[in-house]
């Protein structure tokens, strides 16, 4: 049987100390107790999010080559290293998803990685036709590029790899399998695209090193700054509101575990979990929280504690070791996810209010609004 006091009563008891800090601490920060931003902004850069690009184009590389290992010689211990490498590559994915905006932005590469949600099944019933009709235009990546994006990304390899029909994999080098293969290679295709545009000279990381009054894109390193983080608050929003709250519902009656991302591959608490702890990192080994004043450091502790407490029901559910539909309609485990929902509430506050407050910054759109 779920126990859900002591955890709520931390929350709870949590909830009273941050509206008490939020009167100690309401103001914003005047413009001589703001900080210089661009060593955070470098740091992000160097530490975060160029190393998480390089190591997405890493993994997508060595999926195309196990997808090609699989296609030549079609057996179980290839389909095994297949899957194998599908995993290090949605973990990889999963460590820079919430860098929606610059290099990701441009040519829809985000979607082109990663269509999702799909709440009307669209891509799904494209890669389906693809598949029963044997399209050869699929099976070159440049002419699958050229296609929807929905039939090129993460979604639709995992398709190939866990969906209906996937035992054929084992048969032969089929149609399935060269389109596995040309989806692979087009993520890798994107994936490289992302992480040059980032770390060319004229790049957009020079360009956020270099924010000022002529640059076109920050006018100040403060503007860099809150881009990053808009991107946590956002992907906070999407692990509670879509990947959690949509799927898991507010009963497992209710649970539609469908419509989180990677079920197939029963990737799902995986890929959250590397949600999280990128999160975790960006604040952390990316200096924004070496960025608070001394008087409300508490914001940096409050945010720890809360993505810890989520992170903690993920990663017990993870090692149950039973499959992700089956934990979201289950009474124990869904009662859990319902919880993690929680915290997770408490640290989209925390970073979406509490610390553009506490560092003079306004996050101003969500590009998640009127989703």
């Amino acid at each position: 049987m779920l126990c859900t006091r002591g955890p709520i009563v931390q929350v709870l008891r949590l909830a009273v100390l941050t509206a008490a800090l939020g009167v100690a601490f309401a103001g914003t920060a005047t413009a001589q107790d703001r900080p210089a931003f661009a060593p955070a902004v470098n740091r992000v850069i160097d530490d975060v999010i160029q190393p998480g690009y390089a190591a997405l184009e890493k993994a997508a590389s060595r999926q195309a080559e196990l997808m090609g290992a699989l296609c030549s010689a079609p057996n179980a211990e290839t389909l095994d290293a297949a899957h194998d490498g599908f995993s290090d590559l949605v973990a990889a994915w999963s460590r820079v998803e919430m860098f929606r905006f610059g290099p990701a932005r441009e040519d829809n590469r985000f979607e082109r990685l990663f269509f999702w949600p799909d709440r009307r099944g669209r891509g799904l019933r494209q890669v389906q036709a693809l598949i029963a009709e044997e399209d050869g235009s699929a099976l070159s990546p440049e002419t699958l590029q050229d296609k929807s994006v929905a039939v090129q990304g993460l979604l639709a390899l995992e398709y190939v790899l866990h969906g209906t029909g996937a035992e054929t994999l084992l048969e032969d080098s089929g149609y399935r399998c060269r389109y596995g293969l040309a989806i692979a290679q087009a993520v890798e295709s994107t994936a490289s695209g992302i992480n040059a545009h980032w770390t060319a000279a004229d790049g957009f990381a020079a360009v956020m090193r270099t924010a000022g009054p002529d640059n076109t894109f920050y006018k100040s390193h403060g503007e860099a700054v809150q881009d990053f983080l808009r991107a946590a608050s956002e992907q906070l929003q999407i692990v509670r509101d879509l990947k959690l709250g949509a799927a898991v519902g507010e009963t497992p009656g209710k649970a539609k575990p469908k419509r989180a991302p990677f079920w197939r591959s029963d990737l799902t608490l995986a890929s959250i979990a590397v949600n999280l702890d990128a999160v975790d990192t960006l604040f952390a080994d990316g200096g924004i929280d070496a960025l608070l004043p001394a008087n409300v450091v508490r914001w940096s502790e409050m945010r720890s504690f809360e993505l810890a407490q989520a992170q903690r029901v993920i990663a017990q559910l993870g090692e149950t070791g039973e499959p992700w539909t089956v934990l979201a309609s289950e009474t124990e485990p869904h009662g859990r996810l319902v919880y993690a929902q929680i915290p997770l509430e408490s640290a989209i506050r925390v970073v979406s209010e509490r610390y553009p407050g506490a560092l003079g910054l306004i996050l101003g759109f969500n590009s998640l609004d009127g989703d």
